[in-house]
């Protein structure tokens, strides 16, 4: 079960290693401290404890300015009883 305090986020970015000046080597470092579920190259969900700005600000330092970060927040009461259990399966994720 998901807790209140923590925030559930899924997070997407862009990253061209051809171009990127980024190093990205602290993304992935920085985004596997967290519960976190990989679910494709560039999306993943985590589980927080500390607020979206926190995680925001200790991520963005590593994307490229010419690639984007997206995070959103997942709310518990946006979904479904029945899809509940798939944002369980997200936050128990590691």
């Amino acid at each position: 079960m998901i807790r209140v305090a923590m925030a559930v986020l899924h997070i997407t970015y862009t990253h061209n290693p051809q171009t990127s000046k980024a190093a990205y080597d602290g993304f992935y470092k920085v985004i596997t401290t967290y519960q976190y579920r990989r679910l494709s190259k560039s999306h993943w969900t985590i589980n927080a404890e500390e607020s979206p700005q926190a995680v925001w600000q200790k991520l963005k330092q590593h994307i490229d300015p010419s690639g984007y970060l997206l995070m959103m927040p997942l709310d518990p009461g946006w979904f479904y009883v029945t899809d509940r259990t798939v944002l369980s399966w997200l936050a128990a994720g590691a």
